[in-house]
């Protein structure tokens, strides 16, 4: 089995949080094993501080400007870098200059990210 799609014919999603919007690219290709998603940020937005419970995390940079905060370092993230997180590293992306970021999360757990507060 295969799939594809092109980023241009994916609806951007408003999520209820606010943090930032979504293209669902797992929602188009139904992929067995991993959790593919575009983050679209305006600057300013970030994602929860949070770790996952079994998923590594894949953040590739598609434009703009991010930092991938860690909870003694961060990350500067511009278009092309490529970033891998284990599940218990705690990590928050923060857009600094409007873009997308590609996250792919495996394996394909529902909802395990876990929020830490502040």
């Amino acid at each position: 089995m295969h799939a594809k799609v092109n980023l241009d014919e994916i609806d951007v999603r408003e999520l209820d949080d606010g943090v930032a919007d979504l293209k669902s690219v797992g929602m188009e290709l139904r992929p067995q094993q991993m959790r593919p998603n575009v983050w679209v940020f305006e600057a300013g937005e970030r994602l929860n501080r949070h770790y996952q419970e079994e998923q590594e995390e894949l953040y590739h940079v598609l434009s703009g400007e991010f930092e991938l905060r860690y909870e003694d370092e961060t990350d500067e993230l511009v278009a092309g870098d490529i970033v891998v997180v284990s599940p218990e590293e705690i990590r928050q992306l923060v857009c600094v200059e409007p873009g997308e970021v590609f996250v792919v999360g495996a394996p394909a757990t529902k909802d395990d990210g876990v929020v830490v507060e502040e």
